[in-house]
C-alpha cells in the first residue's frame, strides 16, 4: 500500500519438531530481514511467546509485538526476566568433585552443571544436588540403567576422558564435535581470558532453563574488573543480538560484547549489535 506507515511480519508458531538443533524464528530473524526497511515493524508473534518477545523488542526502536485476538491486533505486556533461582547447599558441595576431575562447574539456572570444553558431563540437582552423569538426556538416562552402580569419581573421570579425546579441533566428524559450540568458545576464552582483554571471567547461568543441553543458545560470562559482559555465539545465530539485550538488562554492565570465532563472523550480526550499543568481537576458534 501506497500509503502504509508500518510493516507487519506474522512469525509462526513453534512446530513439533524437537531436535536438538532446531532454532524458533525469533526478532534477530525479523531484524535481519528488516535491516534495510525504514517503516516501523510490527511483529506478530505466536501467543506463547509474544511477553518474552515484547520484552527483547524494548531495545529495539524499530519493533514492536502484538497478538492476533480473533481478528484484531492486540497489545502484548513483556514478560520480566524469571529470576535465577538460588543453587543449595548440596548442590554446591558437588563443586569440589567436579573440579577434582578437571571439569568446570557452573550455575546453570538452579542447578550446578560440569562443563569440559564447555560440554555438560555431569549435573547435581538444585535442591538435594542429585548426581546425574552423562552428556545430554539420553546419555544420563543410559548411565543410570548401566553404570550405577559404578563411583561416582570414576564415572566423571570416564566421561571427562572421553569428551577430551573426542572434542578436538578439526574437522566435525564426531556429533560431539558439532554441539554447544557456543559453550566451547566460552570455555576456550574462559581459559586464556587474555584473547578477549581480560584478566578473570566468571560464567554466568543462562538466562532461563536450557531445555536443549547440546543446543545452539547463545551464553555468557563477566569480567567483574571491568564490568564487561561477553556474549558467545557460534555459527550463524540470527538471535544473539536479542538474547544479549536480555543478558544485559539482567546484569547491567558497563559494556557488552558479542564475540564469535573468527570462522563465523557476521557482518549483519555487527550492524544490528552496533545499533544497540553492543560490541562484537572475533576470536580464534577453539574447535
Amino acid at each position: 500500500m501506497a500509503d502504509a506507515d508500518r510493516v507487519a511480519i506474522l512469525l509462526p508458531a513453534k512446530t513439533d519438531d524437537d531436535g536438538a538443533d532446531v532454532r524458533e524464528f525469533g526478532l534477530g530473524s525479523v531484524l535481519i530481514w528488516g535491516r534495510s526497511e525504514s517503516l516501523p515493524i510490527v511483529v506478530v508473534a505466536p501467543a506463547d511467546r509474544a511477553a518474552l518477545l515484547a520484552r527483547q523488542a524494548e531495545a529495539f526502536e524499530q519493533l514492536s509485538v502484538v497478538v492476533l485476538d480473533g481478528t484484531s491486533l492486540a497489545d502484548v505486556d513483556s514478560a520480566e526476566l524469571p529470576k535465577v533461582p538460588e543453587l543449595g547447599a548440596e548442590a554446591l558441595a558437588r563443586t569440589e568433585l567436579f573440579e577434582s576431575v578437571g571439569a568446570v562447574p557452573i550455575d546453570d539456572f538452579g542447578r550446578l552443571v560440569a562443563e569440559v570444553q564447555g560440554l555438560e558431563i555431569a549435573r547435581a540437582d538444585g535442591g538435594d544436588g542429585h548426581l546425574n552423569i552423562g552428556v545430554g538426556t539420553a546419555d544420563r538416562e543410559l548411565h543410570g540403567y548401566v553404570h550405577s552402580h559404578q563411583d561416582s569419581l570414576v564415572s566423571l573421570q570416564n566421561a571427562v576422558d572421553t569428551v577430551r579425546e573426542i572434542r578436538t579441533r578439526g574437522p566435525a566428524g564426531h556429533p560431539l564435535n558439532r554441539r554447544a559450540r557456543q559453550r566451547w568458545l566460552r570455555w576456550a576464552v574462559y581459559n586464556e581470558p587474555s584473547i578477549v582483554g581480560a584478566e578473570q571471567l566468571e560464567m554466568l547461568p543462562p538466562l532461563g532453563e536450557r531445555v536443549l543441553q547440546l543446543g545452539p543458545e547463545a551464553c555468557a560470562a563477566l569480567d567483574p574488573a571491568t564490568n564487561t559482559l561477553y556474549v558467545f555465539s557460534a555459527g550463524i545465530d540470527p538471535e544473539v543480538v536479542p538474547a544479549a539485550t536480555d543478558y544485559r538488562r539482567r546484569h547491567a554492565p558497563e559494556r557488552t560484547v558479542i564475540v564469535t570465532s573468527e570462522a563465523d563472523a557476521f557482518p549483519v550480526t555487527q550492524q544490528i549489535a552496533e545499533s544497540v550499543g553492543i560490541e562484537t568481537l572475533t576470536v580464534p576458534s577453539p574447535y
